[in-house]
């Protein structure tokens, strides 16, 4: 069969769909992946244009698949709106956005996947080329005579390893790029793949669509946790570097990397030493990070490091419940630090959330002050995404009145966006977002520390948060620079040469 699978990244960098392309293909479907790459202002969305040249590229399909997350659903939804008027031919709707929230998607297409998709997908497959019927296929919701089929989820593939490696024969590919879709080459990966190498998050954060995951699978696998074997990452990382010379290092975006066991990562960092000898970046969590682990990395050709530390201690436990403590944090901080000039960390922090109080905010900034420098502080500010507990939460308490209330169609760093949006402690909020960027002992990004000291005094935050005047005519300043990086500085950093955004990028984040 020809097949179509249609991905809304904003980022060519889906691992899902192209393990999904892979499995069709194993299975001797004719398989091409089209890349909808657009701006990061997730408010935006395809014209008519980008619709119809869409379109072309899906004639003769004999079935399309469309994936999206919650950020990117409007746009999914447009896609396979322009195309069932247009191409008599079943439409399937994956991904994230469909699995947490199934109800939204099926009003979009007859036919939703919820869960994880390989072996539906090829059941989908079969049955289409066959001419069965498909009502009864796991995983799927149907849309059928005006009455909705809700099929369960099957059990998941516990052995990650019976998976083939993701698609990345991009002569197949194709990708969406000002405004028109052209063949993918191998310069779209930007010098970097984005590897994932298990599934599963014991976390289950109520911000995060993991909760929900875990919930749809209780009794349906034997552990929470799966991992692909050393071994088998190694051949897909080698694959990989094999086919692309322009690959600069890997990233590997696991939740949370360092959750393995010590003799599983000192297995990886045999075979990447010696086979691979590569640089490439991971994620782990304050309470997993040991002093074993970190050596192992760096010694591997670990570069940098992502921690998750997320809320303040009383807003991780309350309102994230997340199982985490300011401990863990600076046990973690005092272990990276032993390294510094070997590697390069990058603390992950969430703000702009209406249940957080002042003193949240205080808390959370007095930690970063505490944790050793230097260091990369990246603060993202909350989306409530369709479906997640803290949606629903939001919802039924009335801060999520409208879709907007959520902050989905804006991103992570629009911070002036967010804090106008949200409403609550715009003092302190702006403080800890002009607070991104490289911490030093003297500066955290723009703030030197004692300016931060000074704004933080308990009488100034009292008489800001009462009168709002200031931190509001600060947030049209931001808004102005936000507008310049949009407009401006990121339009100029992807007209540059490749081998000079790798070089930039590496830059950045080293402090």
């Amino acid at each position: 069969m020809k097949i179509t699978l249609i991905s809304t990244s904003t980022y060519p960098s889906d691992q899902g769909i192209r393990t999904i392309s892979s499995v069709l293909k194993k299975a001797g479907h004719d398989v091409k992946i089209a890349f909808m790459t657009l701006s990061e202002d997730y408010s935006k969305n395809y014209n008519l244009s980008e619709l119809s040249q869409l379109m072309k590229l899906c004639s003769g399909s004999e079935f399309i698949g469309v994936n999206s997350f919650a950020s990117t659903s409007k746009r999914a939804s447009r896609i396979i709106s322009f195309l069932k008027k247009r191409l008599n031919v079943p439409i399937l709707y994956g991904g994230v956005h469909a699995t947490i929230s199934p109800e939204d998607c099926i009003k979009d297409s007859d036919i939703v996947c919820v869960g994880e998709g390989e072996g539906a997908v090829l059941d989908f497959a079969e049955a289409i080329q066959k001419k069965k019927k498909i009502d009864k296929i796991k995983n799927l919701w149907i849309r059928k005579e005006g009455k909705i089929i809700k099929n369960p989820v099957r059990d998941l593939v516990d052995d990650l390893d019976n998976l083939p490696l993701p698609d990345y024969d991009v002569q197949d590919h194709y990708l969406l790029e000002n405004g028109k879709i052209r063949k993918f080459t191998e310069y779209d990966l930007g010098g970097q793949i984005f590897f994932l190498t298990g599934r599963g998050c014991p976390y289950g954060c109520d911000y995060c669509s993991n909760s929900l995951f875990n919930e749809l699978y209780e009794g349906r696998r034997k552990k929470i946790l799966r991992w692909n074997s050393p071994e088998y990452i190694i051949k897909g990382i080698l694959f990989l570097k094999e086919r692309f010379s322009s690959l600069g290092y890997f990233d590997i975006r696991d939740d949370t990397f360092s959750l393995r066991s010590l003799e599983d990562i000192k297995k990886f960092c045999e075979l990447y030493k010696e086979k691979v000898k590569m640089r490439f970046k991971c994620l782990g969590d304050p309470k997993t990070i040991t002093d074993e682990k970190i050596k192992l990395l760096l010694d591997a050709g670990c570069t940098d490091i992502i921690i998750g530390i997320q809320g303040s201690e009383r807003v991780n436990r309350e309102i994230y419940h997340r199982n985490q403590k300011d401990e863990y944090v600076l046990r973690a901080a005092q272990i990276l630090n032993k390294y510094k000039g070997k590697i390069a960390v990058m603390y992950d922090v969430i703000t702009s959330n209406p249940y957080e109080q002042p003193e949240d905010t205080v808390d959370m900034i007095r930690l970063l002050q505490k944790i050793p420098k230097p260091y990369y502080l990246s603060v993202n500010n909350l989306v409530f995404f369709n479906g997640s507990k803290l949606y629903e939460r939001a919802k039924a308490d009335g801060i999520i009145k409208t879709e907007k209330d959520s902050a989905i169609s804006l991103n992570y760093w629009d911070r002036s966006a967010h804090i106008l949006l949200k409403k609550k402690n715009k003092y302190l909020v702006l403080i800890l977002n002009l607070m991104r960027g490289v911490a030093t002992e003297n500066r955290f990004g723009f703030m030197p520390n004692f300016l931060i000291n000074y704004l933080l005094k308990p009488e100034r935050i009292r008489r800001n948060l009462r009168n709002e005047s200031p931190t509001l005519m600060a947030l049209k300043l931001v808004s102005v620079f936000d507008l310049i990086r949009e407009k401006i500085a990121k339009p100029f950093y992807r007209s540059l040469p490749l081998r000079f955004r790798i070089w930039y990028d590496r830059a950045r984040y080293r402090v």
